[in-house]
């Protein structure tokens, strides 16, 4: 089976402010939907709880494309989210 994987260096932005650089690591989702990847981001746990308590909260990634963030758990500077389309 083959899984599209996408890493690097993405910038958060929330509530349209951009907040910090951060570490992404995301699996494509397969199926087409609003749910585009999901996996992990990690930064300093500042940024981590902003991030779950945004009420917008972005992620521009490397490559240019910005998902929409929705968070689900973690602790210690990472985070598991599933990055919806924005």
């Amino acid at each position: 089976m083959f899984t599209d994987e996408i890493s690097g260096d993405g910038m958060i932005v929330i509530d349209g402010e951009i907040v910090e650089t951060v570490y992404y690591w995301l699996t494509v989702v397969p199926k087409a939907g609003p749910v585009i990847a999901e996996g992990s981001i990690s930064g300093s746990e500042d940024v981590m709880k902003k991030v779950k308590n945004a009420k917008t909260a972005k992620l521009t990634l490397m490559d240019g494309p910005t998902v929409a963030l929705r968070c689900h758990g973690g602790k210690n500077g990472t985070r598991w989210v599933k990055a919806m389309k924005s």
